[in-house]
């Protein structure tokens, strides 16, 4: 009887300790179940800072260009300068845009109609513009009148310091004389002696 007593109480202390130790692992898996899990994607990926504390880098910003517009008698390209507020990216559309509003006493050097479709620039400098077929079609000047159109472009794109030289596409594609007599399949390069000082 006293074997049995004994087996029993050992038995006993036995289920108590296992119960207790349940109740331990559980108690502990819902304090772990319970407290908020820090998110490590998070925290190995944080959040960038908002725009307002970080401008992007796209923003507009003033943008001081030296425009070239022909004179009256197509003898030369006359500098004038203005500041636009433009994104890095569109420099280019906005240097076409105020090619289309001469100052006063100077021509308009761009074919009316004339879109520009499409400009990059590349890290060698050249810049390659594709135009609507406006720019063709809608040409009516001479030899004389060609070379102020194209160089109008050409010395204004190339005052910007990432560009050196400008390659024409109309509608996407290369010829060899856009408006009929200037070399239009390779690039052309700024001709410093078609400028006028005002």
């Amino acid at each position: 009887m006293y074997k049995r007593s004994f087996s029993t109480m050992v038995f006993t202390i036995l289920c108590l300790i296992l119960a207790g130790t349940l109740l331990i692992g559980c108690n502990s898996f819902k304090t772990q179940a319970d407290k908020p899990q820090e998110n490590t994607a998070d925290a190995n990926n944080p959040t960038p800072p908002s725009s307002e504390n970080n401008p992007s880098e796209s923003a507009a910003k003033p943008v001081k260009l030296t425009l070239y517009f022909p004179n009256s008698d197509a003898t030369g390209l006359v500098p004038t300068e203005r500041t636009v507020e433009v994104k890095d990216e569109e420099v280019i559309k906005a240097i076409f845009q105020e090619l289309a509003n001469p100052p006063a006493g100077l021509e308009k050097p761009l074919p009316s109609g004339t879109t520009l479709l499409d400009a990059t620039v590349n890290g060698d400098g050249l810049a390659t513009i594709n135009l609507s077929k406006e720019f063709q079609k809608n040409f009516g000047g001479g030899s004389a009148g060609e070379q102020m159109t194209m160089y109008s472009i050409v010395n204004t794109l190339t005052s910007l310091p990432n560009i050196n030289s400008v390659q024409f596409l109309l509608e996407g594609a290369k010829h060899d004389g856009i408006l009929g007599h200037l070399d239009t399949l390779d690039p052309l390069k700024r001709n410093e002696s078609l400028i006028i000082e005002p």
